[in-house]
């Protein structure tokens, strides 16, 4: 590698001042998200340790390197712990990176149009169905007392758990991405008492999510064949296919119109 310069006995290469190039870029691309928020002089604490460390490293000062690397440890899990959502907000945006999310919405993309084209499947089979979609993941509670699944989201998959004869028709299924999470899961019912009487428990349950939950449930009625959402404590009914796929994407994408 080709050497700069030195420093005494220390050689700084061509790609030391890459690595400290790319460093410094992350660091300063990290400061930008944490500009104006209250971790920002966190952050700056954090960097001037990690900095000390390496210069009582290099002059090979043993106690006080590992002091500050001790230290250096500690900060970080506090980070984490308390700047959880700026942390979350990182990560969305890394998400929202062209490369990146062209790469996950190209993977996701049949998984939405496989739960569709299913959904009006059912429909015209007349086979009831309660799935819920999240877009976060949650509902550990409702998860957990249901039948895990962590499958793909096909088909055949949801076919057989909604087939009247499958022990696990009964409840709700719950998807997060591509995968099809639990099945079998109780949800909480409606107790909103301007309902319309005439809906039947799956409605209610669907309701009753959408109410305590940001998910978004689909039912297919059993009696009426009619496709119907829930979501924030409103219901629609008897959509079609086009504005089923408008709905699902509005949801997935974030909106709460």
């Amino acid at each position: 590698m080709i050497e700069l310069f030195k420093i005494g006995f220390i050689s700084f290469t061509l790609l030391d001042l890459i690595d400290i190039i790319l460093v410094a870029f992350i660091f300063y691309a990290i400061y930008l998200l944490f500009k104006d928020s209250r971790a920002s002089q966190m952050l700056i604490g954090m960097i001037l340790l990690g900095a000390l460390g390496l210069i009582a490293q290099a002059l090979n000062l043993k106690a006080l390197a590992w002091l500050l690397g001790s230290l250096t440890t500690a900060w970080v899990i506090l980070f984490v712990i308390v700047f959880q959502p700026e942390l979350r907000r990182i990560l969305l945006y890394l998400g929202q990176v062209p490369l990146i999310k062209n790469i996950y919405e190209n993977s996701f993309e049949k998984y939405k149009e496989e739960l569709i084209s299913t959904v009006f499947e059912l429909q015209e089979s007349k086979i009831g169905a309660l799935i819920v979609v999240l877009r976060d993941k949650g509902l550990k509670s409702i998860i957990e007392k249901g039948v895990p699944i962590n499958a793909d989201i096909t088909n055949q998959l949801i076919f057989s758990i909604f087939n009247t004869s499958s022990p696990l028709h009964d409840g709700a299924i719950i998807t997060f991405r591509e995968k099809i999470v639990a099945a079998k899961c109780i949800l909480p019912l409606s107790e909103n008492i301007d309902v319309d009487p005439t809906i039947g428990t799956r409605h209610l349950a669907a309701l009753g999510l959408s109410e305590e939950s940001d998910s978004f449930i689909i039912i297919v009625s059993e009696e009426t064949g009619k496709i119907s959402v829930a979501f924030k404590g409103v219901i629609k009914r008897g959509l079609d296919e086009s504005t089923l796929r408008t709905d699902l994407l509005k949801y997935l994408a974030g909106r709460n119109d």
